[in-house]
């Protein structure tokens, strides 16, 4: 049998489901960074409020990138930046409808692809490649 790379197979599965998720982003108007921000506010705003300082630490990315792409976000109608009584140089940033239905169509893709995943091997095989991934994380991680 003929050595398969299995960095090159992950690599290219990985490509693979980006394109497929990316669509949905492309076809809105949105970059790969606007998504995850949306998808960061998204999910974090379910627990607690989010603020710009907030994706500035969860991204690693400087103030003026993070305004960059609130301003470009909000003008294209995702998100919106509202006041918080306390301080006012505060903007807390929520979702519009608009946010909300991007972000659920990007959810419903990547459930259909795990759906998908999980009808095309049994359940010893899902076992065996979660247990097998696990195991290629950790050589990595060395």
């Amino acid at each position: 049998m003929e050595r398969r790379e299995i960095g090159k197979e992950i690599i290219i599965l990985s490509n693979q489901l980006k394109r497929k998720v990316d669509h949905i982003v492309v076809s809105s108007g949105l970059t790969g960074v606007q998504s995850r921000v949306i998808r960061y506010i998204y999910e974090r705003s379910k627990v607690c409020n989010v603020y710009q300082k907030d994706i500035e630490d969860a991204f690693d990315i400087r103030r003026s990138s993070v305004t960059s792409v609130l301003q470009l976000l909000e003008k294209k109608g995702f998100i919106k930046r509202e006041s918080v009584s306390e301080d006012a140089r505060l903007k807390k940033l929520t979702l519009t409808e608009e946010g909300v239905k991007i972000q659920e169509s990007v959810c419903n893709t990547i459930a259909s692809m795990e759906d998908e995943f999980y009808a095309a091997l049994t359940k010893e095989e899902m076992e065996q490649l979660f247990s097998s991934l696990e195991k290629l994380a950790l050589v990595v991680k060395e």
